[in-house]
């Protein structure tokens, strides 16, 4: 009766391993993308999902991963990336939900880049350059408001205003930002705006 068991033993554990790595990666990509398609998935809770939705096959396959990953995958973060590499590599090319689910996070991520706020632009003649400890130079606009800039920064133009390139009465474009600096003269803090860049037109 022994023999039986012990048998019965190692013909189960036989059968718990015959899967090759690629018909593992296979199987687990399948019911992860059955799972995922079943699933109301968000960006925010898009990781999340992904990995229950891989843990359902874990009992399933569970031999068959410690035989290709190693044992106590779950709690190796090294085993477990690799795991969910390859499955991911693989639901890539057959699963469209997936896909779908990758390229929309792209997308997010690279609007994400794009919402950039642009520095604030005045367009106006150049004149009133002068050299001191810092170049500062003023810009008339067409209302006839006067506006005064610093140079603090080196960027791709600032030659322009290095090299004496401007001429008085030239119509540029200045992108700037706002600085508080401590001016010792007056013994307080103002509020100056720095040139980031300067395009002739």
């Amino acid at each position: 009766m022994k023999k039986i068991i012990v048998l019965l033993f190692i013909t189960q554990s036989l059968f718990a391993q015959k899967l090759t790595k690629e018909q593992l990666i296979s199987k687990i990509s399948n019911g992860t993308c059955e799972c995922i398609t079943k699933k109301e998935i968000t960006k925010e809770n898009l990781e999340l999902t992904l990995g229950l939705c891989m843990l359902e096959d874990f009992n399933k396959y569970e031999k068959d991963i410690e035989k290709y990953y190693g044992k106590n995958v779950i709690g190796d973060n090294t085993k477990m990336e690799a795991l969910g590499r390859d499955v991911g590599m693989k639901m890539a090319t057959e699963c469209p939900a997936f896909l779908k689910l990758v390229m929309d996070n792209i997308d997010d991520e690279e609007a994400d880049e794009e919402i950039i706020e642009e520095e604030p632009l005045i367009t106006g003649n150049f004149f009133q350059v002068k050299s001191e400890q810092f170049i500062t130079f003023s810009i008339k606009e067409t209302s006839g408001k006067t506006v005064e800039f610093i140079l603090l920064n080196n960027f791709d133009n600032s030659f322009l205003l290095t090299e004496n390139i401007l001429k008085s009465n030239d119509v540029v474009d200045v992108y700037y930002y706002e600085l508080e600096m401590f001016d010792a003269k007056i013994k307080k803090f103002v509020t100056y705006k720095i040139v980031s860049d300067i395009i002739k037109k």
